[in-house]
């Protein structure tokens, strides 16, 4: 394969690597514009305003700050001359969350309506206004809740008449479970069956602003968004990925079932300040806040002038090139591709072993190796992490990534590029430089065909680049030696631009997920990189080339865990529950981690002994607790019938301490569960618990088999705020996480 001597396929590989760090460098947030713009322009300055304002405590809901960012939201629609009103209701786990305790919440939707000249329907600006417990909730969602009031501020400043109907929907309680936007779904979406809607949200305190889901089929939705949005950041294999999983959860859940379709957009960068005491105004990234705003901005005039009646008619492969290009083509296009590149590797084979260079067994034995280092990366990369973790075992409890991570990401990369070195080297002393690269070839051309077959949103990510490869190599032999290199670097663009959207941002969004996203994407598309490294790589010694990169993985790691400290400013995060049973007047303390240097005053290794084990099933730490004297929950039986064999009890349960929730539990499910007007189908497995319940209670119905009943009641107040005597602030590099509590439980007598 004659692609060039050595000094200049270096540096090819050079020029290469550079295009992969400006695809990441590209595709990060730069700039913003400050409050002299003109007026009917998206300015994060002006945004920061609202969230400045929102964003001063925690607002949870069912507390005194949440009441208040509510009307100052309020206040702030109508200020923007918006018909403006708050819809109260109850709501619940959409249908997607299955949890053996269902979440429910009296919930206070915020709907503001710019009606359209001659609309086809609703064009919806939506974002959640609650926040966590424990933080302010700056990026989560404050942020959203700028990007959408300042963009209805610069449409309305511009003067544009849209001619469909523009909704602003900041809804409640999603932190508790995607709560508000369900009942705004349940009560009918305030008459609108037709409509887009334009979800905005974060999981970090930065980063470029992702379109991570749709709803399917997305087609329209994808191209209007290829048509107007400066930042698209998307592809179809992360929509994909991402609406297969339930890990990770946004309003999108609840909006779904109700027929609309959803562009879901986040941002998940610097994750440590996710759901943090330090997600607050000081903490936003205007730049992010800018990309946020001018997608906002932009689709909603898109969508607002657009005919909705027009339904999605097929889904669509997608995906970003530098400078906010999005490429949008249909299935069958990638299907003719990755068959096209199937016949060019064929061909190149064939042209190859004719030529003398290699054999088609060497190509094939090649072949059979080239995904080998794919899971090997895999497994290096979560070994390396849980190695790290068990250094750092205050990392074990986190579920977003330390303060300061990048480090440990240039560490995974590096070492995902280890084992495909190791691999190359191997393969080049088995089958041949020529064999070995002709093999690779062969693999993705042969994945990428299936991938097209079976998953066509996905196949792009190996189609198109391994095309642009196999092209490259073959044109080598169409022109003169001194070009051979150059055209082939410019066939390999198309790999490093790939591999570039594929790695660092998805490593912004979660180290636990780079051994399954990131390592595979390094290996396979960084393979092609190698191409230019044919002649340059080292007969002799070739060996070190793949050891000292491990050495360097290594030696990253450990300069992460050196860099990366806990202290006032970033602080460690944990989790702790005071539980009392008011039936026994016994109480403990509870964690669900392990005992940290904090929470080790209070729990040691071991699960509690019941009915504490009962209420809390995911306990793994507890230790005695001095009884405070709070009062316990109650419940009043308005009625108790029994008839046919079936008992029907209609309770109301109050809160006596003004706790934030209150919960029935059950160890025997009932038949049929009503709550607050709302009948729970199927029946949750062990109970519900309601957020922000009336002063006056809730009501609660339930059929059983005629005989006892064993039912429990508790409620949960902030654990800071609970009130228990023998509770201590902790130090300054330590906060609670959102579901430390402190809870109080009784058993309903007369039942």
């Amino acid at each position: 394969m004659r692609v060039g001597r050595a000094v200049s396929g270096v540096l090819a590989f050079v020029v290469l690597l550079g295009v992969v760090v400006g695809t990441v460098w590209e595709q990060q947030p730069h700039g913003y514009r400050g409050e002299s713009v003109a007026q009917d322009v998206f300015s994060a300055e002006r945004a920061f305003r609202v969230v400045r304002e929102i964003a001063q405590r925690p607002h949870p809901v069912g507390t005194v700050e949440h009441d208040r960012v509510r009307d100052v939201l309020v206040g702030a629609l109508r200020g923007l001359g918006l018909d403006t009103e708050i819809q109260d209701g109850v709501g619940r786990y959409p249908g997607s969350l299955r949890r053996d305790v269902v979440g429910m919440a009296r919930v206070a939707n915020i709907v503001a309506r710019m009606p359209g000249t001659d609309s086809t329907g609703t064009v919806f600006l939506t974002a959640h206004y609650d926040s966590v417990a424990s933080g302010p909730g700056a990026n989560d969602d404050g942020v959203g809740v700028a990007a959408v009031l300042e963009a209805v501020r610069a449409l309305r400043a511009g003067g544009s008449t849209l001619r469909n109907d523009v909704v602003v929907l900041l809804t409640d309680a999603e932190e508790t479970g995607l709560l508000g936007a369900e009942a705004f779904v349940a009560s009918g979406k305030d008459g609108r069956d037709n409509g887009v809607v334009v979800n905005h949200e974060a999981r970090g305190a930065g980063g470029p602003v992702l379109l991570w889901r749709t709803t399917h089929p997305d087609g329209a939705l994808v191209d209007a968004v290829e048509k107007v949005a400066p930042y698209p950041n998307t592809d179809s294999l992360t929509t994909t990925l991402a609406g297969a999983q339930t890990g990770s959860n946004t309003d999108f859940a609840s909006f779904e079932p109700g027929g609309l379709r959803v562009l879901d957009w986040a941002y998940a960068g610097r994750s440590a300040y996710y759901h943090n005491i330090f997600d607050d105004p000081a903490h936003v990234d205007l730049a992010t806040v800018q990309q946020m705003g001018d997608n906002s901005l932009a689709l909603v005039k898109e969508f607002g002038g657009k005919d909705l009646r027009t339904k999605d008619d097929a889904d669509r492969s997608f995906f970003q090139l530098p400078f906010g290009m999005l490429v949008v083509l249909p299935f069958w296009v990638i299907m003719a591709l990755a068959a096209v590149t199937v016949l060019a590797v064929g061909w190149l084979s064939r042209h190859l072993r004719r030529a003398g260079e290699t054999s088609l067994r060497k190509i094939f034995g090649s072949a059979a190796t080239a995904l080998v280092p794919a899971p090997l990366a895999t497994g290096a990369v979560y070994g390396l992490w849980e190695v790290v973790k068990l250094i750092r075992p205050e990392y074990r409890p986190l579920f977003v990534d330390p303060y300061r991570p990048e480090f440990y990401y240039v560490s995974i990369l590096v070492l995902s590029a280890a084992v495909l070195l190791a691999w190359y080297a191997i393969a080049r002393r088995l089958f041949g430089a020529t064999a070995a690269m002709a093999g690779l070839l062969c693999c993705l051309a042969v994945l990428g065909g299936i991938l097209a077959i079976v998953a066509p949103a996905t196949a792009h990510v190996l189609v198109v680049p391994t095309l642009g490869a196999t092209v490259g190599v073959a044109a080598t032999f169409a022109v003169p030696e001194r070009w051979r290199l150059p055209v082939l670097t410019v066939f390999l663009i198309p790999a490093a631009v790939f591999l570039g959207s594929a790695t660092w941002p998805a490593l912004q969004t979660g180290i636990t997920t780079a051994p399954f996203l990131v390592a595979p994407a390094v290996v396979l598309l960084g393979g092609l990189l190698l191409l230019t490294l044919t002649q340059a790589w080292p007969d002799r010694r070739g060996w070190a080339i793949p050891s000292t990169a491990f050495v360097v993985a290594v030696a990253l790691a450990a300069a992460g865990l050196a860099v990366d400290r806990f202290d006032d400013q970033h602080p460690l995060t944990s989790q702790l529950v005071y539980a009392l049973d008011a039936d026994r007047n016994e109480a403990l303390w509870l964690s669900r981690d392990s005992p940290d240097r904090w929470t080790r005053n209070f729990v040691g290794e071991g699960a509690p002994s019941r009915p504490f084990a009962q209420l809390w099933p995911t306990t793994t730490a507890s230790g005695p607790a001095t009884a405070a004297k709070l009062s316990p929950p109650t419940a009043e039986i308005l009625s108790d019938t029994t008839e046919s064999g079936q008992r029907t009890v209609h309770l109301r349960l109050r809160t006596t301490r003004a706790a934030t929730s209150i919960a029935l539990r059950y160890e025997t499910a009932p038949t049929a569960l009503r709550v607050a007007g709302r009948d729970l189908t199927p029946v949750p497995k062990t109970g519900f618990q309601f957020y922000a319940p009336a002063p006056d209670g809730i009501d609660v119905q339930l059929v059983a088999p005629a005989g006892p009943l064993s039912l429990q009641l508790v409620d949960y107040t902030w654990l800071p705020d609970s009130g228990i005597p023998s509770y201590r602030n902790p130090p300054g590099d330590i906060y609670f996480r959102q579901d430390s509590a402190g809870a109080v439980f009784v058993t309903i007598p007369g039942l």
